[in-house]
């Protein structure tokens, strides 16, 4: 069975189509999205002690070592007592 001309041609066509296709990821890579529900949350330990903090609310969650909650309080103004 011989192979025509237009055959060769849209094989051809549709292989590099499917190799551009497959290359996208690799020449363009999306930019990572983490905008998820804990965007800000910022984690500290100490001693015992498991602290949330929220940078854009500036809400606070304090947590014991057994997964007890402790404390939540609101910091206003860095540097100052934040009334707990």
């Amino acid at each position: 069975m011989r192979i025509d001309l237009y055959t060769k041609t849209i094989l051809t066509l549709i292989a590099l189509l499917l190799a551009v296709f497959a290359a996208k990821p690799l020449l363009q890579p999306q930019t990572a999205l983490a905008d998820g529900g804990y965007t800000g949350i910022q984690f500290s330990y100490s001693g015992g002690n498991h602290a949330f903090f929220n940078a854009n609310t500036g809400d606070v969650w304090e947590y014991g070592d057994h997964g007890n909650f402790r404390n939540h309080y609101r910091i206003t103004t860095f540097g100052k007592d934040h009334g707990r």
